[in-house]
């Protein structure tokens, strides 16, 4: 009893509690999750912030990035007459991914093969998104000579579908939390939460769009 007594160290939080908090920062970018996240890890890293992220700049960067990579298929011309409606479509694509439901369905505790003593927390969890069941075709043939209205209707149509998402899209996806003892407490944690990310990001993006 005094034996297991000594080696008993308490969870600060359990894995499933932990890992809410790195899908609210990391998928929803929601800043209150960002707060907890930080607060629970702070006594891993002397008191620091373990994450600091600028949600509205990495948005607007992912969005910048996501519309220059689209409007350069275009003529010059028609991609600075459709600049705002590229980015209405692609704000209102995105916004349906950071709103992903989260639902965690099993965590599993196993030993860490490659760490004595160490154990990792498996979660396994699903994703839910609202995507539009039909999305409008882009325009075909030779995108070097589309002409400005017929982008411009297309963006138009499409952004207005995403705001309208009227199916429900679901994955099962799993991820590891490692287990980090401080001061006779075990918090979990991992190194590449941008994992989480680009996972569904793959998924996200394969839901929607032609299947011909």
């Amino acid at each position: 009893m005094a034996g297991q007594h000594l080696s008993a160290q308490t969870e600060v939080k359990k894995p499933a509690e932990a890992f809410e908090m790195f899908f609210g920062t990391f998928v929803n970018n929601d800043e209150t999750a960002l707060g907890k996240l930080n607060d629970y890890l702070r006594p891993t890293v002397e008191g620091q912030n373990a994450y600091q992220v600028n949600f509205k700049e990495t948005s607007e960067e992912m969005l910048k990035t996501s519309v220059d990579n689209f409007l350069a298929a275009f003529p010059k011309a028609t991609a600075s007459a459709c600049k705002k409606e590229a980015e209405d479509y692609f704000r209102e694509m995105l916004n349906n991914f950071k709103q992903g439901k989260l639902t965690i369905k099993n965590v599993k505790v196993v030993p860490n093969e490659y760490v004595e003593n160490e154990k990792i927390a498996e979660v396994t969890y699903s994703v839910s998104f609202k995507v539009p069941s039909k999305l409008t075709s882009g325009p075909t043939g030779d995108t070097k000579k589309v002409k400005p209205e017929v982008l411009k209707q297309y963006l138009t149509q499409a952004a207005q579908e995403f705001k309208n998402a009227d199916k429900t899209v679901t994955t099962d996806q799993q991820f590891s939390l490692y287990e980090l003892k401080e001061g006779g407490k075990i918090y979990y944690w991992n190194g590449s939460p941008d994992e989480i990310v680009s996972n569904l990001t793959d998924f996200y993006f394969d839901s929607f769009g032609s299947k011909e």
